[in-house]
């Protein structure tokens, strides 16, 4: 029996600003269900307590314990590897919050280069990044999703910023969020969850449900986002279920 939902946003929940109709009465049926909710986002451009406030916002219901996303995983795996070491930041004011909540220094001049979507990107952002990398930093990013979806279409991922830095300093990024198992890991410490009693929720074979069978938890695929269903058979990725959107989900 499932007693954990763990929904990805953008795609899932909902595309761009528009919420997909039926997901807060989805999360609000699961949660009088006695099935706990909790959210994963590979975006690192908010804080957990961001994410939070853009959900309830939106009128899906939800408080920064439960939200993961792609800044604070980050953090917290820069803190527990390389404790006292500086960071360069390639991204937004979210990422640089939660680096700096978990004690890690930010710098221009840095032992670590922490890349995430940035909507500011400027070229010499890039090139101070790219030296740093050269010089011998570590490159650790919070995923590498080449899109995410928009009302008016995708739109340039993360992973297009990390395969910028990958190509020109010949080095490759650690990536942190999906389809890394490392969330569930933090997840499971922080919150005591059971392989066996929970499902991931999303709208991407190659993250989210890539993510569960890394993580051995079950998966659902939603068809409001970046896969579609005849992908499935494509990509040799199998979800456990699949619904139309969060709307239709039902689980065992």
């Amino acid at each position: 029996m499932i007693k954990t939902a763990i929904f990805d946003l953008d795609g899932t929940l909902f595309v761009g600003k528009t919420v997909v109709p039926g997901a807060a009465e989805a999360l609000e049926r699961l949660r009088l269900a006695g099935i706990k909710v909790f959210f994963l986002t590979n975006a690192g451009t908010r804080t957990r307590e961001g994410v939070a406030h853009k959900l309830t916002n939106m009128g899906l219901q939800a408080v920064e314990e439960e939200v993961y996303c792609g800044s604070y995983l980050v953090a917290k795996y820069i803190a527990a590897n390389f404790p006292r070491k500086k960071a360069f930041i390639v991204g937004e004011p979210g990422m640089a919050e939660e680096l700096k909540a978990a004690d890690v220094p930010v710098a221009e001049h840095a032992d670590i280069v922490a890349v995430c979507l940035d909507r500011h990107l400027t070229y010499e952002k890039l090139a101070k990044a790219h030296r740093l990398l050269k010089k011998g930093a570590e490159f650790i990013a919070s995923n590498k999703d080449h899109t995410f979806p928009t009302e008016h279409g995708s739109m340039p991922g993360a992973g297009s910023i990390v395969a910028a830095l990958e190509f020109s300093s010949k080095k490759t990024a650690h990536v942190i969020g999906k389809p890394n198992p490392f969330a569930f890991e933090i997840m499971k410490k922080e919150l005591g969850l059971n392989e066996e009693e929970t499902v991931m929720v999303g709208d991407r074979l190659d993250t989210d449900v890539m993510f569960a069978k890394n993580a051995g938890i079950k998966s659902a695929l939603v068809l409001t986002g970046i896969s579609k269903k005849e992908e499935i058979k494509e990509k040799r990725i199998t979800p456990d279920f699949v619904f139309p959107s969060v709307a239709e989900l039902t689980l065992p």
